[in-house]
Protein backbone atom coordinates (compact mmCIF):
# COMPACT_ATOMS: atom_id res chain seq x y z
CA UNK A 1 0.00 0.00 0.00
CA UNK A 2 3.01 2.33 0.93
CA UNK A 3 4.33 1.80 -2.56
CA UNK A 4 1.54 2.65 -4.48
CA UNK A 5 0.93 5.54 -2.46
CA UNK A 6 4.26 6.68 -3.14
CA UNK A 7 3.73 6.12 -7.13
CA UNK A 8 0.87 8.41 -7.50
CA UNK A 9 2.55 10.95 -4.55
CA UNK A 10 4.23 13.08 -7.59
CA UNK A 11 0.71 13.94 -8.94
CA UNK A 12 -0.72 14.20 -5.45
CA UNK A 13 2.16 16.81 -5.01
CA UNK A 14 1.27 18.62 -8.53
CA UNK A 15 -2.10 18.75 -7.59
CA UNK A 16 -1.50 20.63 -4.35
CA UNK A 17 0.90 22.97 -5.93
CA UNK A 18 -1.75 23.88 -8.69
CA UNK A 19 -4.68 24.43 -5.99
CA UNK A 20 -2.07 26.45 -3.61
CA UNK A 21 -0.72 28.35 -6.13
CA UNK A 22 -4.44 29.67 -7.84
CA UNK A 23 -5.65 29.71 -4.23
CA UNK A 24 -2.64 31.82 -3.30
CA UNK A 25 -2.95 34.32 -6.52
CA UNK A 26 -7.04 34.76 -5.27
CA UNK A 27 -6.15 35.97 -2.03
CA UNK A 28 -3.19 38.27 -3.30
CA UNK A 29 -5.76 40.21 -5.97
CA UNK A 30 -8.58 39.96 -2.81
CA UNK A 31 -5.69 41.21 0.04
CA UNK A 32 -4.03 44.00 -2.55
CA UNK A 33 -0.96 42.48 -1.97
CA UNK A 34 0.05 42.75 -6.09
CA UNK A 35 0.40 46.71 -5.07
CA UNK A 36 2.80 46.14 -2.39
CA UNK A 37 6.73 46.44 -3.76
CA UNK A 38 9.16 44.26 -2.69
CA UNK A 39 12.20 45.35 -4.32
CA UNK A 40 11.67 44.89 -7.93
CA UNK A 41 8.60 41.99 -7.23
CA UNK A 42 5.06 42.61 -5.43
CA UNK A 43 4.72 41.42 -2.27
CA UNK A 44 2.15 39.08 -3.75
CA UNK A 45 4.57 37.69 -6.81
CA UNK A 46 7.53 36.96 -4.39
CA UNK A 47 5.02 34.90 -2.80
CA UNK A 48 3.49 33.04 -5.41
CA UNK A 49 7.05 32.49 -6.79
CA UNK A 50 8.77 31.44 -3.41
CA UNK A 51 5.62 29.07 -3.37
CA UNK A 52 6.14 27.96 -6.86
CA UNK A 53 9.85 27.41 -6.14
CA UNK A 54 9.23 25.33 -2.90
CA UNK A 55 6.53 22.76 -4.76
CA UNK A 56 9.56 22.45 -7.43
CA UNK A 57 12.06 21.93 -5.08
CA UNK A 58 9.95 19.11 -3.09
CA UNK A 59 9.24 17.18 -6.51
CA UNK A 60 13.21 17.36 -7.49
CA UNK A 61 14.37 15.78 -4.12
CA UNK A 62 11.10 13.63 -4.77
CA UNK A 63 12.24 12.39 -7.95
CA UNK A 64 15.67 12.07 -6.69
CA UNK A 65 14.65 9.76 -3.69
CA UNK A 66 12.93 7.45 -6.12
CA UNK A 67 15.44 6.91 -8.16
CA UNK A 68 17.70 6.02 -5.50
CA UNK A 69 15.11 3.36 -4.85
CA UNK A 70 13.89 -0.16 -5.12
CA UNK A 71 13.60 -0.72 -8.96
CA UNK A 72 10.54 -2.65 -9.00
CA UNK A 73 7.48 -1.70 -10.96
CA UNK A 74 5.65 0.76 -8.78
CA UNK A 75 9.43 2.12 -8.05
CA UNK A 76 10.10 2.80 -11.47
CA UNK A 77 6.18 4.44 -12.10
CA UNK A 78 6.94 6.30 -8.48
CA UNK A 79 9.99 8.04 -10.52
CA UNK A 80 8.39 8.42 -13.52
CA UNK A 81 5.05 10.00 -11.77
CA UNK A 82 7.22 12.33 -9.89
CA UNK A 83 9.06 13.48 -13.03
CA UNK A 84 5.76 14.20 -14.71
CA UNK A 85 4.92 16.22 -11.82
CA UNK A 86 8.29 18.41 -11.71
CA UNK A 87 7.35 19.08 -15.55
CA UNK A 88 3.47 19.77 -14.79
CA UNK A 89 4.69 21.73 -11.60
CA UNK A 90 7.60 23.95 -13.62
CA UNK A 91 4.52 24.41 -16.58
CA UNK A 92 1.61 25.31 -14.86
CA UNK A 93 3.14 27.29 -12.71
CA UNK A 94 5.60 29.24 -14.86
CA UNK A 95 2.89 32.18 -15.58
CA UNK A 96 3.59 33.53 -12.04
CA UNK A 97 7.11 34.54 -13.04
CA UNK A 98 5.85 37.27 -15.49
CA UNK A 99 2.06 36.95 -16.19
CA UNK A 100 -0.34 39.45 -14.63
CA UNK A 101 -1.65 38.63 -11.14
CA UNK A 102 -4.79 40.33 -10.79
CA UNK A 103 -7.13 41.12 -14.12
Amino acid sequence: MIALLRAVSGLIVWAVAFSALYGLQGLVCAAGWQATRLGPLSLGRAMLVLLWLGFLALLAWMSWRFAHGSRDFLGLLAIGLALVGLVATAYTGAPVLAGSICL
